[in-house]
C-alpha cells in the first residue's frame, strides 16, 4: 500500500477519480485575486466582470430545495470501481468465462454494459470518456404518483458525507448518526415525488453527461409532461440555453386519456453541447413530387432536392462549407448536403448535380434524385411511424416470448435518432438502460449501414419485484435462472437475442455485435490506525485483469483498449503505459530498460513506495500512483 500523502511529498505523481472543478481551478490559475482563503469570493468576481454594485442587476434561475447538496454530489469522489463479469461474444455468440481473461482483439468486444448506479458509473467514465461520447439518449424515470425512484440518493455514502460537512448530521459519541431539525425539516419537503427531489436526482447526472460529450454531441431525454417544463429550465442551466436544438413530440399512440382529454404525445428534449459546432442534420424520405427530365438525362426522369443550406442557415467554419462552379462559371459558396468538396465534385462529374438550363446553368445548384431514391431533408420535430407504445413493448415480446416490460421505447424511434444525430464510428450511451432498446437500435443501424458504432448502457440492479411484474419475475427465475431477479438481468438478455438475431441474419460477419458486462465493488480506502501503520478497508475482490482494468480507465484509456501481458499477475502494458500490480527486482530490471513508457502502480497492493525512492530522476518522473 502507498500513503497518497507521503508519494506527494516525495514528488510523485498522483492519479484518483476525484472530479475537479474546473470553473474554481480556471479562476486559480487565470484570475488569482478572485480566490481568498481557498474560496471563490463573489465580489471580487463582480469587480472583474466590471459590474456596478449599485446598478440593479436582475436575473431569472431555477432554484429548488436541496439544489446546493445535488451540486456537491455530482463533485464528490467516487467509492465504485469496476469487475468484469462476462464477456459476450459476436464471434461465436457464447458467454467467456470472465476469469484469467486477456482483453485481446479476439475477444475483446467494444460495446459495454454496466451494472449499478448510473451515478458512480458516469463519475467512472469520467476519466476515460469525457468528451468522446457523440449521443447520449435516456428515458429517466419520470416524476409520477405511483412510485418512488430506485435511485436512492439520500442513502449513497458520499451524500451523507456531505450532510456531515455542513452540519446537517452528526455523529455521537456512540458513533451514531445524529440528525439535525433542519434536515429532518428538509426530508419531509424533499420526497422523491416532488418536483425538488426529481430535480435533486437529475441535476448531478446531466452535469456528468455534459462532461462525457464531445463538443459537437448531443443529448436526447425522454420526458412526459410533469417535468418536461422544469427539465427544460434545468438543461437551459447546464447545457445552456444556446445549445438547446429542439423539443422533439413523439406520437405515442392511443396514449393515455382522463375525463378532459386524451394524451398522444411524449417529449424527447435535445441539447448540443455546442450547438454552432453541431453540423446540420439531415433525414431521407421516400419522393413525393412530380418527376421530370429537362436536361434529357439517359438514366430517365428525376427529382431535383436541396443539397445545400441557404447562406443564412450555413455554417461556415464547417468542412462541408466551400465553393463549387456551374458550367458557365457562377460561384456558389454554402454548406453541402455531401461529406466533403471531394464528394461534391464527385456528383458533378457524375451529372448528378442540376445547374439549371444551358447555356446559362445560373439556377441554384440541386441534387438530381432518380425513382426509388430517397429524398435528403432537414428533420421535423414530430417524430411520426417511428413505433408507438404499444409496438415496442410487442418487440419486447417478440424476443422474450411473453410481455416483461410495459414501458420501452421502439427500436425504430431510437434508430432515427442515431441517423440524424451520428455517424459510423461514434459512441452512444444511454445510462438509464432499461430493457436494452438502445442498444439493439444502435447493433441494427450498424449491421444496415455498415457502421462501428459503439454502445455503453447503464442499469442499476432494480429489483423485479413478483407482485408488480409476475411474467418479468417468472422469466428471469425460469430462464435466466436469477436468484434474485434485477431489471439488469433482461437489459443484458435482450442484447445477447438481439444480437444473435442480427448475427443469423445478417451476411456480414464482422458486425460489432459482442459487449462485456461490469458490476459495480466497493473501493478500497487506505487509512492511517492508531499506531500511525497504513490499514486497508474494503479488500478488493478482483481479478488482476479487473485492476488493471480499473487504473487504465482512471488514467484515460478507454474500455476498448487492448492488455498486453508482460509479467503474469503483475505487469502489463496499454498503449504508452506499464500497469504494475505487484513488484520484484526482475520486473524493476524490466522497467529501468525502458525509457518513455509511463509506469502506474497500483496504490492498494503489495508494493512500498521505498522501492521507488533511490531510482534516479528519470525514472521517477515517469512513476504515478493510481487510487
Amino acid at each position: 500500500m502507498i500513503n497518497k500523502n507521503e508519494a506527494i511529498k516525495n514528488n510523485i505523481k498522483v492519479i484518483d477519480n476525484s472530479i475537479k472543478n474546473e470553473l474554481f481551478e480556471n479562476l486559480k490559475t487565470n484570475f488569482p485575486q478572485t480566490i481568498i482563503e481557498g474560496k471563490a469570493d463573489l465580489k471580487a468576481i463582480s469587480l472583474l466582470l466590471g459590474l456596478d454594485k449599485k446598478s440593479d442587476i436582475s436575473g431569472y434561475e431555477l432554484t429548488w430545495t436541496g439544489k446546493g447538496l445535488s451540486n456537491a454530489l455530482y463533485s464528490s469522489p467516487c467509492n465504485k470501481e469496476l469487475k468484469l463479469e462476462e464477456i459476450f461474444s459476436n464471434a461465436d455468440c457464447k458467454n467467456l468465462n470472465s476469469s484469467n481473461i486477456e482483453m485481446k482483439d479476439s475477444n475483446n468486444p467494444k460495446n459495454i454494459i454496466i451494472r449499478g448506479d448510473n451515478l458512480d458509473v458516469l463519475k467512472i467514465l469520467k476519466s476515460a470518456y469525457s468528451e468522446k461520447i457523440k449521443m447520449i439518449y435516456i428515458d429517466p424515470p419520470y416524476n409520477t404518483t405511483n412510485e418512488n425512484f430506485i435511485y436512492p440518493d439520500n442513502f449513497r455514502q458520499d451524500y451523507k458525507k456531505i450532510l456531515e460537512e455542513v452540519g446537517l448530521i452528526e455523529i455521537d459519541e456512540n458513533g451514531q448518526e445524529v440528525e439535525s431539525e433542519d434536515l429532518k425539516f428538509f426530508k419531509n419537503i424533499q420526497g422523491s415525488r416532488t418536483h425538488s427531489g426529481w430535480l435533486s436526482f437529475m441535476l448531478p447526472r446531466l452535469k456528468l453527461a455534459r462532461d462525457l460529450l464531445k463538443e459537437d454531441g448531443v443529448i436526447f431525454i425522454s420526458i412526459d409532461d410533469n417535468e418536461q417544463a422544469n427539465l427544460k429550465l434545468l438543461c437551459d442551466e447546464i447545457f445552456g440555453e444556446d445549445n438547446f436544438v429542439n423539443n422533439f413530440i413523439w406520437l405515442i399512440g392511443k396514449g393515455k386519456k382522463d375525463k378532459n382529454s386524451r394524451t398522444l404525445e411524449q417529449y424527447i428534449l435535445c441539447y448540443s453541447k455546442d450547438k454552432t459546432l453541431l453540423d446540420n442534420w439531415i433525414d431521407y424520405r421516400a419522393i413525393k413530387g412530380k418527376l421530370d427530365n429537362p436536361d434529357n438525362d439517359k438514366r430517365g426522369n428525376w427529382f431535383s432536392g436541396s443539397i445545400s443550406f441557404s447562406e443564412e442557415r450555413s455554417n461556415r467554419n464547417s468542412k462541408k462549407y466551400f465553393t463549387i462552379k456551374s458550367p458557365s462559371g457562377i460561384e456558389w459558396s454554402r454548406q453541402w448536403m455531401v461529406e466533403d468538396k471531394e464528394e461534391m465534385e464527385q456528383l458533378i462529374k457524375e451529372n448528378k448535380i442540376y445547374f439549371g438550363e444551358a447555356p446559362l446553368f445560373d439556377k441554384t445548384p440541386r441534387l438530381k434524385i432518380f425513382e426509388n431514391e430517397l429524398l435528403e431533408v432537414i428533420p421535423d420535430n414530430i417524430f411520426n411511424d417511428l413505433g408507438t407504445s404499444r409496438s415496442a413493448v410487442m418487440e419486447v415480446k417478440n424476443i422474450f416470448g411473453c410481455i416483461i416490460f410495459e414501458t420501452p421505447k421502439p427500436v425504430e424511434l431510437i434508430k432515427h435518432m442515431l441517423k440524424i444525430a451520428t455517424k459510423n464510428n461514434d459512441i452512444i450511451l444511454d445510462f438509464f438502460a432499461g430493457s436494452g432498446t438502445t442498444a439493439q437500435a444502435v447493433m441494427e443501424l450498424n449491421a444496415e449501414d455498415k457502421g462501428n458504432r459503439e454502445f455503453i448502457l447503464v442499469q442499476i440492479d432494480e429489483e423485479i419485484k413478483e407482485d408488480k411484474s409476475k411474467s418479468a419475475y417468472d422469466f428471469c427465475k425460469k430462464e435466466l435462472k436469477s436468484e434474485n431477479p434485477v431489471i439488469s438481468d433482461i437489459t443484458i438478455e435482450r442484447v445477447k437475442r438481439a444480437a444473435q438475431k442480427i448475427i443469423q441474419s445478417s451476411k456480414d460477419k464482422d458486425l460489432n455485435l459482442g459487449f462485456k458486462v461490469f458490476t459495480l465493488e466497493d473501493k478500497p480506502e487506505i487509512i492511517i490506525d492508531k499506531d500511525k501503520n497504513l490499514k486497508l478497508i474494503n479488500r478488493r475482490n478482483l481479478s488482476v485483469i479487473d485492476k488493471v482494468v480499473n487504473m487504465f480507465l482512471i488514467s484515460g484509456k478507454t474500455l476498448d483498449k487492448k492488455i498486453e501481458n508482460i509479467f503474469d499477475g503483475k505487469l502489463y502494458k496499454c498503449e504508452d503505459s506499464f500497469y504494475l500490480i505487484s513488484f520484484n527486482k526482475e520486473i524493476l530490471k524490466y522497467l529501468t530498460k525502458t525509457q518513455n513508457e509511463y509506469i502506474l502502480i497500483d496504490a492498494y497492493g503489495d508494493i512500498e513506495l521505498e522501492d521507488f525512492l533511490n531510482l534516479d530522476a528519470g525514472f521517477k518522473e515517469r512513476l504515478k500512483v493510481v487510487y
